[in-house]
């Protein structure tokens, strides 16, 4: 039996517009084995107010004057979690669901290692996984979510589901707000096992409708991370990468989304970094 404190967590969301998916998000949460102590939504301006059920647990909604992201979403909702005495946190898109025993499972990884702790992650689109954990390659620029078996040592997780407590959060500064959205959980999870926290994978099933990156946030987000990451491989594979995805959208004559690519790795390499 886990110790009480050791059960309390806090779950924080990060909404834009979508009521229906939130609401099944909060049942989801309502029949955990281990249900959270509070939830936190960060509503990023979405046009009109949330209208919640009751449930076991408090909600605390945060409402932004402006959609500032995902990672500015997470910062506030994780924030009023810390500041509400929370120390383990669980980071929610609005669209997942969670196996009833997800939080149980996850609380136990991050109670023997303080780190960040992920799940499988299902795609409920054509009930495939999608994200077992990821890989960085700084020689090929490469950064993949594996869908077979977890790595043995992640380099990073999907963002739309994570667990980790709020001294991993600290240490690694937050999630950083310039990504807007896409690669912030990469950026968060590589400076989180450079400072030494450990990324554990947990077999229990979360599920999402995932959508990837467009064109312009693929080039312009994986370009921003290379360069925070201060690897100069990084940043030529990475480059190297981006570019010959732009030829071979060209030679598909998929021009629209190639020029999007080209702005994207203008932009992410104009981006200033903080």
């Amino acid at each position: 039996m886990m110790a009480e404190i050791e059960k309390n967590w806090a779950a924080c969301i990060v909404y834009y517009q979508d009521q229906d998916s939130i609401l099944s998000l909060l049942n989801s949460l309502e029949n955990q084995t281990f249900k959270p102590n509070e939830v936190f939504i960060a509503d990023n301006n979405s046009k009109k107010l949330l209208q919640l059920d009751k449930y076991s647990f408090s909600v605390f909604i945060s409402r932004l004057d402006d959609n500032k992201g995902f990672a500015s979403g997470a910062n506030v909702a994780i924030k009023a979690a810390i500041t509400k005495g929370h120390s383990n946190l669980m980071l929610l898109s609005q669209d997942v669901l969670l196996d009833t025993d997800s939080s149980e499972r996850m609380l136990k990884e991050l109670a023997d290692n303080d780190g960040i702790v992920f799940p499988t992650m299902w795609n409920r689109k054509n009930n495939v996984i999608f994200s077992k954990g990821g890989k960085v390659n700084k020689y090929l620029g490469s950064i993949k979510l594996s869908t077979s078996n977890a790595p043995l040592e992640p380099d990073w997780a999907d963002g739309s589901c994570l667990m980790f407590s709020k001294n991993t959060y600290e240490a690694a500064e937050g999630f950083y707000e310039n990504f807007f959205m896409y690669f912030e959980d990469v950026d968060f999870c590589l400076k989180a096992k450079n400072l030494g926290f450990k990324i554990s994978h947990v077999e229990t099933k979360a599920s999402q409708n995932p959508n990837g990156p467009s064109s312009y946030l693929r080039s312009r987000n994986s370009t921003l991370l290379a360069r925070r990451t201060k690897s100069r491989l990084f940043k030529i594979s990475i480059t190297k990468r981006n570019i010959f995805g732009v030829l071979l959208l060209i030679m598909k004559f998929r021009f629209h989304e190639s020029s999007q690519r080209l702005r994207g790795i203008h932009a992410g390499w104009r981006e200033p970094i903080v």
